[in-house]
């Protein structure tokens, strides 16, 4: 597997063009940027397209992008534009003016999506007539939680390099999923009324309400009126993930928050968050790469 990760620029108030980050790791089939940039022009920026799949999540900010065939696409934060591409082709942005845009980009090379991680076939990577792609979205929960863990990364050196580089791969999967559940023909993606969204957001503040004793989905479900069924795939359409994902992924991190943050205990953070300190220990470990005590 190779990964580039690419620190963010430590440059104020650039223009555009300038803002150039700094490399802190080199390999060439996945790139992860992120970081915080601000344009002291309002002019269009042109720049090459590499091949392949490219992530942008717009976290805060606001941006206006343009490809070659399709129509020019307002992102504003939190939202995701995914473009693909297999050809020679430019990209074209324009920023808001003196406002700072805070991003996390992943890009994945052709090779990466085929012949290594076997996500995409390069046929979804143009349009029919050779054209690259662009789908702008809402961002999922799952994308903003893992740039704000890449842009809190607590490590430093190699180890934050091993850190970034599975963030980076949890970004490059969820991706791939949203695009090819969003625009590659799945025919079984649920269809939700207006009324069971607001169920299942229902559901979702429910669920983390009291995370020591969180209701299980049969329960769940029932509170708010849903059938599981309904709950679970309404609530990954909405979420980006299932509703067991989206818990274990909100526990660890309120964790991580808890011991960064306050003088307290691992036993007592495992306790707030719904974990025994034998089984916190270990998700945690798996989450982040260390030990819930080497925060601590």
């Amino acid at each position: 597997m190779s990964i580039t990760i690419i620190t963010p620029s430590r440059k104020k108030a650039l223009p555009v063009i300038d803002n150039k980050p700094s490399i802190s790791h080199v390999d060439p089939n996945i790139k992860l940027i992120a970081g915080t940039m601000k344009s002291l022009n309002d002019d269009w920026y042109e720049e090459p397209l590499e091949k392949g799949i490219r992530v942008v999540l717009v976290q805060s900010g606001h941006l206006q992008c343009q490809i070659p065939g399709q129509a020019k696409q307002v992102l504003e934060g939190p939202s995701v534009c995914i473009i693909a591409n297999n050809g020679e082709f430019t990209s074209k942005q324009i920023y808001e003016m003196d406002v700072p845009m805070r991003y996390t980009i992943i890009q994945l090379g052709v090779e990466s999506l085929t012949q290594k991680l076997g996500l995409l076939p390069e046929t979804c990577l143009t349009n029919i007539n050779g054209d690259p792609k662009m789908f702008s979205y809402k961002a999922p929960k799952s994308l903003q939680i893992l740039a704000n863990q890449i842009a809190t990364c607590p490590m430093q050196g190699a180890s934050r390099d091993f850190y970034l580089a599975g963030k980076a791969l949890e970004f490059a999967a969820f991706s791939s999923q949203l695009l090819l559940e969003k625009e590659l023909g799945n025919n079984k993606e649920v269809s939700l009324k207006n009324t069971e969204v607001e169920q299942i957001y229902v559901a979702h503040d429910l669920l983390i309400s009291n995370l020591q004793d969180t209701p299980s989905l049969e329960v769940l479900a029932a509170k708010v009126g849903l059938n599981t069924r309904k709950l679970t795939t309404g609530f990954r359409k909405v979420f980006g993930m299932s509703v067991f994902e989206y818990l274990q992924e909100h526990k660890l991190t309120e964790a991580h928050r808890l011991l960064t943050t306050r003088e307290i205990n691992v036993s007592t953070v495992a306790y707030q968050v719904g974990y025994s300190p034998a089984h916190f220990s270990v998700a945690f470990r798996k989450k982040f790469g260390i030990s819930p005590s080497d925060i601590n």
